[in-house]
């Protein structure tokens, strides 16, 4: 009898301590998932701010250039952009890039004038790199998320809390007509 106790004490034992590595080992993995997503997060972050330099030179290069109206670009003008969520960021541009394209559409000199051409191409140049950065963290994004929830790793999940993170999404319809060079 005291044998059968010993086996299923040392099998119990070996039990806990195949679990102890498996969760360990799962931490490791996920842990090493988030990497690449913390870096193309802060990428997409540098991008967004240069995007946003750039947007406040356009903007400044239209209100020189052309008679608009005095409100134009108030609200993009009067944003904190260090105070805000990449959302609140990404959806200023968003809108900011309809105003810009209203006085491309309207205004054809615009599209002769070379320093803004070169405002345009600077701009084509951040949305390609921007645009091949959020997808491949949106990917990312994917292969985490199905880490954390299949077996075995999601047994980690229930021990330990990840950070939870969001896709990045824009209106490309918008920008792309903003962008086109021809």
């Amino acid at each position: 009898m005291n044998k059968f106790i010993i086996l299923g004490i040392s099998i119990f034992v070996l039990l806990i301590i195949f679990l102890i590595i498996i969760v360990i080992i799962s931490k490791n993995k996920i842990k090493e998932a988030m990497i690449p997503l913390d870096i193309a997060k802060e990428k997409i972050n540098d991008y967004l701010r240069k995007k946003y330099k750039l947007y406040k030179e356009i903007t400044k290069f239209i209100k020189d250039n052309l008679s608009i109206k005095e409100d134009a670009f108030n609200n993009f003008l009067s944003f904190n952009a260090k105070e805000c969520t990449q959302e609140e960021l990404l959806s200023l541009l968003d809108k900011t890039t309809d105003e810009i394209n209203e006085y491309v559409d309207n205004y054809d000199e615009l599209l002769k004038n070379q320093d803004f051409l070169k405002l345009k191409k600077e701009l084509y140049d951040l949305e390609i790199n921007l645009e091949a950065t959020s997808e491949y963290y949106n990917n990312k994004i994917n292969i985490y998320n199905n880490l954390k929830d299949s077996a075995p790793t999601s047994i980690c999940t229930k021990f330990f809390e990840f950070e939870d993170y969001q896709k990045v999404e824009f209106d490309k319809k918008e920008i792309a007509r903003l962008i086109n060079l021809n």
